[in-house]
């Protein structure tokens, strides 16, 4: 505990992870930190010397917590990294802003481009992490730069040039934390915006699992191919283990019906992977972040 001794931040010592992530499942973190603002961070990186033993999530939305729990510090950056700023030709967010507050905010100021973001859960610092998308866009169209911390507690500013995107990926380096992004600043039809945004919403409610207890996407899709698809070519549709199984609404999501723990969970995924690379080739790889001790 001493690496928290000037910490304005909040501390909790075996914390169950279950409590937090979307599946409602994992074990206990040793250290949930919560730090108020960057220099709460700053201090903490710079004094802990054990860098392996920290784990920084966002709005753990598409984490898998194992049942064992998690050793060392998982950081959860909180309200001290959740703001919104709009500069002359930029605007710059906090990494714990939530992608529909983002979304709902630059509509209200009719800005364009954000409208899918409505339809991610989590933050946007992991959906930058993950580049995440859909509806045809993807986070880093929105990108000017990236601003993180290293985990000796040094600041960096990331121009987009230098930021290695990918279907799925940033390619930012594992050990930096992203703490805010400064994005684009496009004016768009407030109506056009808003419309959009209602399209998108109502259309992720028809094809995605809501109201149940699920990540996001569970598996990336290979190049050219659906991952949905192939699952439910290679008749997985039905699969159950324990208390997980495949939502009857999107093939690429599991859904915990009540009883689940993260091991039912990511067995079920690792037999969906199996099954598919067995009848079509096609090796499928894991969207959901997986942490801690199986």
């Amino acid at each position: 505990m001493k690496y928290f001794s000037k910490s304005k931040g909040v501390v909790k010592l075996n914390f169950p992870m279950s409590k937090l992530t979307w599946f409602q499942t994992g074990g206990k973190a040793q250290v949930l930190f919560i730090p108020e603002n960057r220099l709460d961070l700053h201090l903490f990186l710079k004094s802990f010397k054990e860098k392996k033993l920290i784990n920084i999530i966002g709005g753990c939305s598409n984490l898998l917590v194992r049942d064992g729990g998690v050793k060392g510090v998982i950081v959860k950056l909180g309200s001290g990294f959740d703001f919104i700023n709009f500069e002359n030709d930029h605007i710059i967010c906090g990494a714990s802003v939530k992608n529909i507050n983002l979304s709902n905010k630059m509509a209200k100021k009719s800005i364009r481009g954000f409208e899918f973001l409505s339809t991610i859960p989590g933050t946007i610092g992991g959906s930058i992490f993950m580049n995440s998308g859909c509806f045809g866009s993807e986070i880093k169209n929105l990108i000017k730069s990236v601003i993180v911390m290293n985990k000796n507690g040094d600041l960096k500013e990331l121009e987009k040039e230098q930021i290695n995107f990918k279907y799925r990926s940033s390619g930012i380096n594992k050990n930096y934390f992203i703490i805010a992004a400064k994005l684009k600043k496009n004016k768009g039809s407030k109506i056009a915006i808003k419309k959009k945004i209602k399209k998108y919403v109502n259309l992720r409610k028809k094809t995605q699992p809501n109201k149940v207890l699920t990540g996001g996407s569970t598996f990336t899709n290979p190049e050219k191919k659906k991952a949905w698809k192939l699952i439910k070519d290679s008749g997985c549709e039905n699969m159950i283990v324990g208390g997980a199984k495949i939502s009857d609404k999107h093939c690429n999501f599991l859904v915990n019906t009540g009883h689940a723990n993260s091991k039912d969970l990511e067995n079920l995924g690792n037999k969906i992977r199996s099954k598919v690379f067995k009848e079509t080739g096609e090796k499928l790889n894991w969207e959901i972040k997986r942490i801690g001790i199986r």
